[in-house]
């Protein structure tokens, strides 16, 4: 049967009708071509199975990849969140480091007066204790903020 393009020609721009990438006039003498040649036809429904398949594939590597991603992202609020807590609570210890080591540093212990001191201030030195954690807490979630946006 004699048609207006070839075998060839028809096999060639098989794979661009099948995304729909020809003009009108050719997508025209494609169709004619594929209507009368079977060989062609048979051609065009592979290829445009293996296109599925292949779109199929795409579409799930693209969602593991977003679920990867989704993972990682959440690894990081994790690990973000956990140091936030872990430096709010070190920065908290300073205060009581400070008063650790200057009864260290007294050698002798506490005496009767330092430790009414204490027991009056005690209010001030949570207050304290909070406030130093807070700061520490911020440092550390400002350093990691950079840093991600930094690596990002």
């Amino acid at each position: 049967m004699k048609h207006s393009i070839s075998c060839a020609m028809a096999r060639d721009l098989a794979p661009l009708y099948a995304e729909n990438l020809v003009s009108g006039e050719t997508r025209g003498e494609l169709e004619a071509h594929l209507k009368t040649c079977e060989s062609c036809r048979a051609y065009y429904q592979r290829i445009t199975e293996k296109m599925e398949g292949d779109s199929m594939e795409t579409a799930r590597q693209e969602a593991m990849e977003i679920d990867y991603m989704k993972r990682i992202r959440a690894y990081q609020r994790t690990n973000a969140i956990l140091g936030g807590i872990v430096s709010f609570l070190l920065g908290m210890l300073l205060p009581v480091g400070f008063l650790g080591l200057s009864v260290f540093v007294m050698q002798s212990g506490f005496s009767d007066y330092h430790w009414a001191r204490l027991q009056l201030m005690w209010p001030i030195v949570l207050l304290r204790m909070a406030v130093s954690g807070i700061v520490v807490c911020l440092i550390y979630c400002g350093v990691n903020r950079m840093l991600r946006r930094k690596f990002s």
